[in-house]
């Protein structure tokens, strides 16, 4: 027989979204979905996490688009290119 026992402390429910800034699809859905996350108010707490991926050896053109921090923190994957956009 299996339990599950999910504490509530604060008796609202907690949740994450994930997403990164090169996904608009993401994007569309973040913006749709605030409505719907405002009529909860109080009972939830979102937490939004973003995904980045680092690239110090992409070339200065695409760390100039698409980075911060000189290839630290960049919105597309330079390994994945077939995913930007």
């Amino acid at each position: 027989m299996a339990s599950f026992d999910i504490s509530r402390p604060d008796n609202r429910v907690e949740y994450d979204i994930w997403f990164s800034s090169s996904n608009e699809k993401a994007m569309g859905f973040i913006e749709d979905f605030a409505k719907v996350d405002s009529k909860f108010g109080e009972s939830v707490l979102m937490t939004p996490r973003y995904l980045v991926w680092e690239c110090r050896d992409c070339p200065s053109s695409f760390k100039k688009i698409h980075c911060f921090g000189d290839g630290k923190y960049c919105s597309y994957d330079k390994d994945h290119p077939d995913q930007h956009g």
